[in-house]
């Protein structure tokens, strides 16, 4: 709780700082404290907030606060974007999210201050102040050598998701019915999870059973993985109701 007061602050000092100047951004944000920024100023009229993350659909994003009458940005001004590439030698596994970000860490680099990480091709957003000092010091991920260079926004490839998609019935779309149908398990099992707080609900953990799951909800399990509530559909003969659910590939 106190993280997310803390949170809250630093957001009332950016806004502060918008209604003056026009424009004001955080660092990168979670989903999930994204969704808290969102709530906390849903009911203000002083400023508005945009989240972006440089492109459609990033997962991590910052919050970009505008005076309503004048504030205004670019978004080019808020994002520097990193193609990493590797020599065409590299024979071994190719490089991955986790081995990019360690890499970066290892800098001495704050994790709020990059975005998304993007696979296939290797891309990489940051704060634009940044840029500069990881092209010239991230010369190596693990034992593989690679070479970072800009590109624009324009140029970041679509992040297509890719989802294993089942249809199932449950007595109703509550949180522990859907765990169980989703990832083939059973009821008890999904309760045992769920009150261990193994399981997040769009990226927060929820210890409630019964809480109720709409459509485009996103649940992940520690170590089961992660799946997307896709639809809500009718009622079968014996009064069930029909879901879609989608599994992330791995």
């Amino acid at each position: 709780m106190l993280q997310n007061d803390l949170l809250l602050n630093r957001m009332d000092d950016l806004a502060a700082k918008a209604a003056k100047a026009g424009c004001a951004a955080s660092r990168f944000l979670t989903p999930a404290e994204a969704q808290s920024v969102a709530a906390y100023f849903s009911r203000r009229r002083d400023v508005a907030v945009v989240f972006d993350g440089g492109y459609e659909d990033a997962e991590r994003v910052r919050a970009i606060f505008l005076n309503p009458d004048w504030g205004e940005y670019e978004r080019g001004e808020l994002f520097t974007t990193l193609k990493i590439e590797t020599p065409p030698q590299n024979f071994g596994k190719p490089l991955g999210h986790r081995d990019i970000l360690g890499a970066v860490m290892a800098l001495g680099i704050e994790r709020d201050t990059l975005g998304d990480i993007i696979e296939s091709p290797l891309v990489m957003l940051c704060l634009p102040e940044l840029g500069d000092y990881i092209i010239e010091n991230l010369t190596k991920a693990g034992r593989v050598g690679v070479r970072l260079s800009r590109i624009s926004l324009d140029e970041i490839p679509g992040r297509a998701e890719e989802l294993i998609i089942k249809t199932d019935t449950v007595a109703s779309p509550r949180l522990d019915s859907v765990v169980s149908a989703a990832f083939s398990i059973s009821r008890s099992k999904a309760f045992e999870l769920i009150e261990a707080g193994r399981v997040n609900l769009n990226h927060e953990v929820c210890l409630q059973s019964d809480r109720q799951v709409g459509e485009g909800a996103v649940i992940s399990i520690r170590g089961l993985g992660r799946v997307k509530l896709l639809e809500i559909g009718g009622l079968s003969k014996k009064g069930r109701v029909f879901i879609k659910t989608g599994l992330y590939g791995k």
